[in-house]
């Protein structure tokens, strides 16, 4: 009797383990997805600077040139 319940116990215990092992690497996995989306906005978000700063510069250049006539 004692014997069923330690192998029972040892089955609950492995089922259990194994859960948190699908579990761990879904969230491994989430953080990796989750890595690659920041990555991906930090470059949109430089694209973006970039592109507001030379639109800056070009307006900037059309209004000396304007000021001139």
């Amino acid at each position: 009797m004692e014997l069923e319940s330690t192998r029972t116990t040892r089955d609950e215990i492995s089922g259990f383990a194994k859960e948190l092992e699908k579990k761990y690497k879904a969230l491994e996995a989430d953080l990796v997805r989750t890595q690659q989306d920041l990555l991906a906005s930090e470059r949109a978000r430089k694209d973006v600077e970039a592109e507001k700063e030379e639109i800056a510069e070009e307006m900037h250049t059309a209004n000396r040139w304007h000021s001139c006539f």
